[in-house]
């Protein structure tokens, strides 16, 4: 894959009723025009920025994403990390200008507190709701947050404010309220599980 360097020129794909979250895969239909953001981006080597679409323009925190696979109906892409749009480059294609916008250096033993709680409560949820967890690979609190965040059934607003905040520990916080509301929905209409199969969380 390749490499970003801090600030660099990607062509820009934006988003509507949808966020790409960083580790996260997506399955989008193609837009029924040629694009010419996805062409730009499949002819150098797949890489576009995501953005989700306020109004007439994207927000500013936005996703560097892969394409995974690209056909006349879908088009796959896999996040990679979050990126800040800096500015428009090229209006043509779109090509912005971004940088890198890691996540804040926060406590250590904090965050590992709260991975393991928030892990706990995600897997009690996922049993009570007869759900598979889908953890990633040797979870870090901040891959954990976008894991739980994906699967919360959230719209897409609530997910970007989630992709807004700096840091792993701030958002993991926020996050433990969703799953406490996702927690006592889930006390409350237990008696009509069987109701809820294949839904959506709320």
């Amino acid at each position: 894959m390749p490499q970003m360097l801090p600030f660099s020129v990607l062509p820009l794909f934006p988003l509507t009723e949808a966020v790409l979250l960083p580790g996260e895969e997506r399955q989008l239909p193609r837009p029924p025009a040629p694009c010419s953001a996805i062409q730009h981006a499949e002819r150098g080597g797949g890489l576009l920025v995501a953005s989700l679409l306020d109004g007439d323009s994207v927000h500013e925190i936005g996703v560097r994403a892969q394409i995974l696979e690209s056909d006349e109906q879908a088009l796959s892409l896999r996040g990679v990390a979050r990126c800040r749009l800096l500015a428009l480059e090229d209006p043509s294609v779109p090509l912005v200008r971004v940088e890198e916008y890691p996540d804040a250096q926060e406590d250590n033993h904090r965050a590992n507190e709260l991975t393991r709680l928030l892990m706990r409560r995600y897997l009690r949820l996922c049993a009570n709701l007869g759900r598979p967890a889908r953890l990633p690979g040797n979870p870090s609190l901040s891959s954990l947050t976008w894991r739980i965040l994906a699967d919360s059934g959230l719209s897409a607003e609530h997910q970007q404010g989630f992709l807004n905040v700096p840091g792993p520990v701030t958002r993991s916080r926020l996050l433990l309220v969703v799953v406490r509301d996702l927690e006592r929905r889930e006390r409350f209409l237990r008696g009509w599980a069987h109701l809820r199969h294949g839904a959506e969380w709320n």
